[in-house]
């Protein structure tokens, strides 16, 4: 994996796929974008490209199904959901099939900026050890609690979980919340 590292950035919108493009643009990565699971999976054939943002909503077949249809094709591949609707569920899901993480919409430009750096710094790396479900759910769970600045009521709607739950989340995994 020397040289610029490559990015296919897959959303069915066209300015949603242009914005990740120009937030993560460099003159050290170079990116390709579809919008559709078909052509996401045509360009991944074609660029192998190291890392993938991954719509989950997309017409035709969604993007569960892509990560899925890319680890037949690569299991090494790295990929990155990204959606508007975030449940437990779906990440879990998401990471049972190898997804490497996990983006939230509405996103914050420099978050997703160093998701996808941590990210390449990660795949050109060689991991020492693959996270249990355990600390996929409770990264996902502090990333949700960041992104609605420790808002418990909000987070255990996004997350689609009940407060007492979310509760007991935080106590069970440890996580700090202001």
């Amino acid at each position: 994996m020397k040289g610029k590292p490559s990015v296919l950035i897959v959303d069915d919108d066209t300015d949603i796929c242009f914005l990740m493009a120009t937030a993560i643009q460099s003159e050290h990565m170079e990116i390709v974008t579809a919008h559709s699971g078909q052509e996401a999976l045509h360009l991944y054939e074609q660029h192998h490209p190291e890392l993938v943002l991954l719509d989950i909503q997309l017409p035709e077949m969604s993007g569960i199904e892509v990560l899925s249809r890319m680890k037949e094709i690569d299991k090494e591949c790295q990929v990155i959901m990204v959606t508007a609707y975030a449940t437990i569920e779906t990440a879990v899901q998401a990471m049972k099939l190898g997804a490497l993480d996990y983006i939230c919409k509405p996103f914050k430009l420099p978050h997703l900026r160093d998701t996808v750096q941590s990210a390449i710094d990660f795949i050109r790396s060689v991991p020492e050890q693959l996270p249990t479900l355990e600390e996929v759910e409770r990264r996902h769970i502090e990333k949700v609690l960041n992104e609605v600045e420790g808002n418990r009521r909000l987070a255990a709607e996004k997350l689609d979980i009940s407060l007492r739950t979310l509760y007991y989340k935080i106590k069970q995994y440890n996580i700090y919340t202001p």
